[in-house]
């Protein structure tokens, strides 16, 4: 699809050029859904939404697992001009609440419990569906209601976790999910020939705009499998294969758990036989599991980098040179320019409009967005990501990049996972913990010496590691990114213990 001035023209083509073609399979149910079907349900859920007193401006709470369901309930919340809010139905009651008490909404839909909600604003799915006609005539001239619609407004407020772990509203306009997803998927020539694996939180940014909205501008097919998680291990392959899946959207726990617990030989063996695309986002991806990834699955990992401010902002693609720890070429519609201190600066086409209740300038410098990176752009212009500026270890006076010393250890490979964090110390200010997971017959002594001689040679004596802390895992969020906040808690009571 081409970039155009009317999106709502744009977004109508899509469904009147395809009506008749396959869009949506539910693997889970064993269903298929057409284009004509659905548009249909978008027209059936916007005329619920106006007997709900849904109107424009109006907020929408959609707490829910992934199901046809929400992705027909995003359309129609488009269609009908609404503000959308999705939230983990797996997130706990507290946080819940938080991000609950920092908007103002109409409605909540779900499809769990509802008892711990403090509002009375609730409607089960189930509800919601009873109340529908059974069954409605829907006309291709129907899909000039996409026409009507101001795709520059606010349309998807996604909830992240900020700096200090308070949950933070970052709204984004449709146009911006669809200018992003345009300049991301012309990288590979997406189109109708692609069927993506839907196996991420369809309330998170990833399982939204990677997932849903730009195989939709791409006219590409979905399956909508079951979410990600130790569990589906064993069947991993399943759908993928009985669907002829061949665009899948991977983070780095996913391949790590791959990589551990499929034994099975259907992955491998339709991967021989299926050219498939592997696009990896949502946290920084270890070189040393890419590498064992591609080897072991015969396939090519494609690393993307973005924030939920920015979306997408930089990718490795089949048409440029890939280089070890590089993230790729920005985007078409993204500028990169560097802070003294290395920080990223970032100014794209598609940057958010704001977080919920806070002005959209208290994270700009200008026009550019701090995005909180430290990075630089080689010779070949390619990204590369070098740590948080946040993150930095300042022992003794000097400044630490964890990053540089998680890829000295990842290289090792003594180590089935690790982390490095900067933990407060009286004397240095902060020191230098390796926080890990061993590998099976490791022997602790080892592995200290061997990387402690390695650093300080390579890297010098302050990257020297002050200590090491054992975990059973190296915990992370949904979206794969270490959970920092779990590790310092079990590390303090620890501490706290001894």
């Amino acid at each position: 699809m081409k970039k155009s001035s009317n999106l709502g023209n744009s977004i109508a083509g899509i469904f009147r050029k395809n009506w008749r073609e396959n869009f949506v399979f539910d693997a889970i149910n064993d269903t298929v859904i057409s284009y004509e079907e659905f548009f249909t349900k978008v027209i059936l859920y916007r005329k619920k939404f106006k007997k709900l007193g849904l109107t424009s401006a109006s907020t929408l709470v959609l707490i829910m697992n992934n199901s046809v369901d929400l992705m027909v309930l995003y359309f129609a919340g488009l269609l009908t001009g609404i503000r959308i809010v999705p939230i983990d139905p797996l997130k706990g009651v507290s946080e819940l609440n938080e991000i609950l008490n920092q908007i103002e909404y109409r409605v909540i839909i779900s499809d769990i419990s509802t008892a711990d909600f403090k509002t009375e604003k609730v409607i089960r799915i189930e509800e919601f569906r009873k109340s529908l006609p059974l069954k409605i005539t829907v006309k291709k001239d129907d899909l000039n209601l996409f026409n009507k619609i101001d795709y520059k407004n606010p349309y998807l407020i996604v909830f992240t976790s900020g700096s200090t772990g308070s949950p933070k509203g970052v709204i984004h306009s449709f146009e911006n999910l669809i200018k992003s997803a345009l300049s991301f998927g012309g990288k590979f020539n997406l189109g109708s020939g692609n069927t993506f694996y839907h196996n991420l939180p369809m309330t998170y940014m990833a399982g939204i705009l990677n997932q849903i909205f730009m195989p939709f501008i791409f006219s590409s097919k979905i399956v909508i499998g079951n979410r990600f998680g130790i569990s589906t291990i064993n069947n991993f392959w399943e759908y993928p294969i009985k669907y002829s899946v061949n665009t899948f959207w991977f983070n780095p726990t996913i391949l790590s758990l791959l990589m551990k617990l499929d034994r099975g030989s259907q992955g491998i063996e339709y991967m021989k036989h299926v050219p498939v695309v592997g696009f990896v986002g949502t946290a920084p991806l270890n070189y040393s599991l890419k590498r064992k990834f591609e080897k072991k699955y015969n396939t090519v990992l494609y690393e993307s980098y973005g924030l939920s401010e920015t979306l997408f902002i930089a990718t490795e693609s089949p048409r440029d040179k890939r280089k070890k720890g590089s993230v790729g070429k920005p985007l078409k519609g993204v500028k990169i320019k560097f802070a003294a201190d290395k920080e990223i600066l970032l100014e794209t086409e598609w940057t958010f409009l704001g977080y919920v209740g806070n002005d959209i300038r208290n994270g700009l410098d200008g026009n550019k967005f701090l995005s909180g990176d430290l990075g630089h752009i080689d010779k070949n212009n390619l990204l590369h990501i070098t740590g948080r500026k946040k993150d930095l270890i300042i022992k003794g006076g000097i400044n630490i990049s964890p990053r540089r010393l998680e890829n000295f250890i990842n290289d090792l490979d003594l180590f089935e996972e690790s982390v490095i964090l900067g933990i407060e110390d009286e004397v240095l200010g902060e020191k230098i913990v390796c926080f890990y997971a061993p590998n099976l017959g490791s022997k602790d002594e080892d592995y200290k010496k061997v990387i402690n001689n390695g650093i300080v040679e390579k890297l010098g004596m302050h990257y020297k590691i002050d200590e090491f802390f054992k975990l059973d895992e190296v915990f992370k969020n949904i979206n794969g990114k270490v959970d920092v906040f779990k590790i310092r808690r079990i590390y303090k009571a620890n501490d706290c213990s001894n």
